[in-house]
């Protein structure tokens, strides 16, 4: 007995009784686990309970024939599979043809010789084995074939991803040369000025010339640190190291700073922040998101206008803040163009301010590393609010 026929299980089906024990004990013998019954009915019954590996059916038996049995076996989709070999005296052709017609494997006649019956049944449970062996080879080669195919089509995306991503990364990165190039320009031609005529520059011309040269300074200062920001966010290199503190000591250094910038504009901050909301949160990046709304709103708002500052908590234990402005507003068309890398947003401010957009996506990617939501509302000519969300410290 092979690897292939090891434990098989015979179940024989007659309905003689010597017949029965005769082909039991050759079958039990040759090391075959064996169960016997004496009728198709029987056999029929005994099927819906446990399924052999192969079956030895006699023919001719009493109220339902083998025929009828291997026929309604090769009708069931959970029986039809296991092999039928007829054990009978029917040894007529048309009996043989019938029997394979029926989708027999095999027709032994009767009286049988035991070395060819355990040959034959070995050959068959060899088969059998053999075809369970393909079976599973290819369904694991149609399963690999369709990871395959789900690989591909995930390379072919990733590609195409990865193609357009670089697209809008040169798109992104020329835009912000041209707004290097301005405030270099800039800054470039004053020294050259301030270089050849400064034997002839009065101290008020001097110190005209070093005032703009600090705020070209600064402008450029501020748009390098915005792209150095995004780089190293954009390559993981940005830690989110939360903290519980209260958002108005966390953000209050930042309050201080603009509050001066909107002085300079003669624009009134106003402040309506709850002192006792504590948020789990990173100071770094909730600076940086105000710095840069801030920022925007105080550029973006006439002189004498207003900027308000508000939170408030909201649900699903979040808190909630918005920068408002009456300032110019922002046309539906720039809109859509906000948070796309590949397109320039820069417009200048109400004083003539040089601006990126880049400050907006640093904002949006801070917002969502923090757990929270960036939204926008705004009218062209009738001011922006800008409003992001950030989770309450846990008590």
């Amino acid at each position: 007995m092979t690897k292939a026929t090891l434990n098989a299980h015979v179940l024989v089906v007659d309905d003689n009784p010597r017949n029965l024990q005769l082909i039991s004990t050759v079958v039990g013998e040759a090391g075959y686990k064996v169960s016997a019954v004496n009728s198709g009915q029987n056999a029929l019954k005994y099927l819906k309970l446990k399924q052999p590996d192969i079956i030895l059916l006699d023919v001719m038996m009493p109220e339902m024939n083998g025929y009828d049995v291997c026929r309604t076996i090769k009708e069931d989709p959970g029986l039809k599979d296991i092999p039928v070999v007829f054990l009978t005296a029917k040894n007529e052709v048309q009996d043989i043809v019938t029997g394979f017609s029926l989708g027999a494997v095999d027709y032994i006649t009767k009286p049988f010789k035991t070395e060819e019956v355990l040959i034959r049944l070995s050959t068959h449970l060899q088969l059998r084995h053999s075809k369970k062996l393909l079976l599973e080879k290819k369904n694991e080669l149609e399963k690999l074939n369709e990871a395959l195919h789900k690989s591909k089509e995930i390379i072919k995306a990733d590609a195409k991803r990865l193609e357009k991503l670089n697209a809008e990364k040169d798109k992104f990165f020329s835009i912000i040369a041209h707004d290097l190039r301005g405030p270099f320009a800039g800054c470039i031609g004053l020294t050259e000025i301030m270089a050849t005529s400064v034997d002839n520059m009065s101290n008020e011309d001097i110190a005209e010339y070093a005032q703009t040269l600090n705020e070209t300074a600064s402008q450029i200062n501020k748009l390098l640190e915005n792209l150095l920001e995004w780089a190293r966010m954009q390559m993981g290199l940005v830690g989110y190291n939360p903290d519980d503190e209260m958002f108005v000591e966390m953000i209050s250094n930042t309050i201080s700073i603009y509050e001066k910038a909107a002085n300079e504009k003669k624009i009134q901050l106003q402040l309506q922040l709850p002192a006792d909301v504590r948020v789990h949160a990173d100071p770094n990046m909730v600076n940086s998101i105000m710095r840069n709304l801030l920022s925007n709103a105080v550029k973006f708002t006439y002189p004498k206008g207003n900027i308000k500052v508000m939170a408030q908590v909201v649900e699903n234990n979040m808190i909630s803040i918005q920068v408002s402005d009456n300032g110019i507003g922002i046309p539906e068309g720039l809109k859509r163009k906000l948070f796309r890398l590949d397109q320039k947003v820069s417009r200048p401010g109400t004083s003539g301010e040089e601006s990126s957009g880049l400050g907006l996506l640093l904002c949006r990617d801070f917002v969502l590393k923090s757990g929270g939501t960036l939204s926008l509302e705004s009218k062209e000519g009738q001011g922006s609010t800008f409003s992001f969300t950030l989770p309450l410290a846990k008590d």
